[in-house]
């Protein structure tokens, strides 16, 4: 190997950079031209721009994946995970092309890509099964009579936790079964679908593996994989905790029993649903390198990304199961561009300021260092944030303080809602199941408001520090406004000690460090942390996650209040919510619509958002068409209204 192609984006695209680097190879990456600004464009030893298309026409395109690593002469192909990663027609037409495969053989990823013929293949090496019902859309409709309810909905081709819903009854079952049905033909290419019996009270497991081609294969122990919202990760932790040594073995030798089954190689996970009484089943077998794959790298020290290379290289492992023991505990948060205050709905756009955390012990999985635009084409997930402690406690701890250093202003995140998961008890205890998320929803949105007099403190440091440094002399009173309330604080120097008198209150500040964005000072032998960002006659400070702006009276411009004129128009437009692309538009001109009635579907970051009319009209204009990309704030439609409030 010499030179390896990575049709993939992202941190899986640098993760694979860094991995080939650190073995010689040079890298070529493929992206789109709206991610030249990317780390990976930076990094890559060359980098090959499609034309703006969909992913059919570039990261899904076989022949044009071929034809690129052809071009450049690249010898192997690293398709991370995603896209093209457990793709057998990619495996064989690299093996066509004389091209090495970083992955598992083709025969490989046919037999545990189908959901149905993973199943069949657990069976055979008697892996226990949840009960399932398989085949088209006609032929599980007929059989809606007989199923226990609740039930699992699958796409038989998918992965990654899409394409699946969970049903409670038989209405509910012959509402979403069309939909999937054709949700799976769109996303993978296959409109079969299953339904399997529902586990409500579920632990996520599942088992790391490693496979050479000389009959050397090992587990490298479990990950924890419950916290989990619309089946898609937020947290996942190695090992896994509270979980007995007996269940733990029975994984390992089922996980490895499938691999021996199908002579499995390279890299892999074996996915399994533990009940609450410990009884184990066989969910799937991912094919690839997994998004949390870095939590068993931080418990094992192995590269799982250059042990990919190796083993497709033709080499043997170098160790074998006895040499693997767990070091400690790692978790991993997934960083998302998602709102979750509003139902999680995806928020594309651009990032005003980054802020990466500056800690050796964080590692931080991230496809760019400074701040560029989140696009609806890619997934949601922006970040990853690992930590590795020598307790789950103090890995704990450790992930919360990562979270809050990394700032990701413009958009929103789930940052906060991953910090009140960290913190809840049910989390703490590690008594989660997959509808954790689900079940505490409420109390893991609820967050205390921040308090007020931390962030008027460190109002004034903060604008203390940086009046003096400014001017070159003491300031010795500011004015500020926070929540409504005027503040008026006065300053003593106290050897290295600094002196607040705020609103009659005294306060002594000690080892104040201030460094770009980020203030810190000790306060009654309490250590506070606070970012700082100014704009105009406001800051912003961040502490913990949460947002406190503040507003400096003698910065105020003269106020000039203008009246608003009155809209009588009665002439609505909808606007796009968010950049996404139009999946289907229900009307037409000149059609009459009633409150309520759907509209338009779009889809961003492959999260679907149905748009219905807000008020009875007839539809005036129809500004887009199915399969349109729509940009921020595009009009989509026009009505007229028949009644102006």
């Amino acid at each position: 190997m010499k030179k390896v192609l990575i049709p993939n984006r992202g941190e899986i695209a640098l993760r694979i950079i860094k991995a080939a680097h650190q073995l010689g190879l040079k890298t070529v990456v493929t992206l789109l031209p709206l991610e030249k600004d990317t780390l990976a464009a930076q990094l890559s030893d060359e980098v090959h721009f499609f034309q703006e298309g969909s992913f059919k026409d570039n990261y899904l395109n076989i022949t044009l994946i071929i034809e690129l690593a052809q071009q450049y002469n690249a010898d192997c192909i690293h398709p991370g995970y995603g896209f093209l990663s457990e793709n057998h027609q990619l495996a064989e037409a690299c093996k066509e092309a004389g091209i090495l495969f970083i992955g598992p053989s083709a025969e490989n990823l046919k037999q545990m890509g189908d959901k149905q013929i993973a199943r069949t293949i657990a069976q055979k090496a008697n892996v226990p099964l949840t009960q399932s019902w398989e085949g088209n859309l006609q032929s599980i409709l007929s059989k809606a009579d007989t199923l226990p309810f609740p039930v699992l909905v699958k796409a038989a081709m998918g992965g990654g936790g899409k394409g699946m819903q969970i049903c409670h009854s038989k209405d509910e079952l012959l509402l979403h079964l069309p939909r999937l049905s054709k949700q799976a033909q769109r996303y993978f290419g296959d409109e079969r679908i299953y339904v399997e019996q529902y586990i409500e009270k579920a632990r996520h497991i599942e088992v790391q593996v490693l496979a050479d081609k000389h009959e050397n294969t090992v587990h490298l122990f479990e990950r924890e994989c419950s916290v989990q919202r619309r089946f898609q990760k937020i947290i996942e932790e190695a090992p896994a905790f509270n979980l007995p040594s007996e269940l733990k073995d029975r994984l390992y030798k089922d996980a490895l029993s499938i691999c021996h089954t199908i002579n499995y190689e390279n890299a892999g996970t074996v996915e399994f649903i533990v009940d609450e009484h410990g009884n184990h089943y066989f969910l799937e077998m991912n094919t690839r390198i997994q998004v949390e794959h870095c939590v068993s790298e931080e418990i094992t020290g192995i590269d799982l990304v250059e042990w990919q290379f190796k083993i497709a290289d033709n080499k043997a492992l170098t160790f074998n199961q006895e040499d693997l023991s767990i070091n400690g505990h790692a978790i991993e948060l997934r960083i998302c561009a998602e709102d979750p205050h509003n139902n999680f709905q995806p928020t594309p756009g651009p990032i005003q300021s980054l802020t990466l955390p500056n800690s050796k012990s964080i590692r931080l999985e991230i496809g760019f260092d400074k701040p560029m635009a989140i696009h609806s084409q890619f997934d949601p997930m922006i970040a990853k944030l690992i930590v590795h402690g020598s307790s789950r406690n103090i890995a704990i701890q450790k992930a919360k303080e990562a979270n809050e250093q990394l700032l990701v202003r413009g958009i929103k995140t789930n940052a906060s809602f991953i910090n009140s998961v960290l913190g809840h008890q049910r989390f703490t205890e590690g008594n989660v199941s997959t509808r954790f998320c689900e079940e505490q929803l409420q109390n893991l949105l609820s967050t205390s408001p921040p308090d007020i007099e931390k962030y008027s403190i460190a109002y004034a440091v903060y604008r203390h520090i940086g009046l003096k440094n400014r001017f070159w002399r003491q300031i010795q009173n500011l004015d500020f406004t926070i929540a409504g309330d005027v503040y008026s604080a006065q300053f003593k120097q106290h050897g290295k000690d600094l002196r607040i008198e705020l609103n009659e209150q005294s306060f002594t500040i000690s080892n104040i460090s201030l460094t770009k964005h980020e203030l810190m000072f000790e306060l009654n032998k309490q250590t506070f942390n606070f970012f700082c960002f100014e704009q105009e006659d406001t800051i912003e400070l961040i502490h913990q996650l949460k947002s406190v702006v503040v507003k400096a009276n003698d910065w105020l411009p003269p106020y000039n209040p203008r009246e608003k004129e009155e809209d009588h128009s009665s002439i609505d437009s909808f606007l796009a919510p968010i950049p996404s692309q139009v999946m289907k538009v229900n009307v037409s001109i000149g059609q009459k619509v009633k409150k309520g009635d759907l509209l338009l579907i779009l889809e961003a970051m492959k999260t679907e958002n149905h748009i219905k009319a807000w008020k009875d009209g007839i539809i005036e204009k129809v500004h887009i068409q199915a399969g349109e990309q729509v940009k921020l704030n595009q009009t989509l439609l026009a009505y007229q209204t028949n009644i102006r409030e």
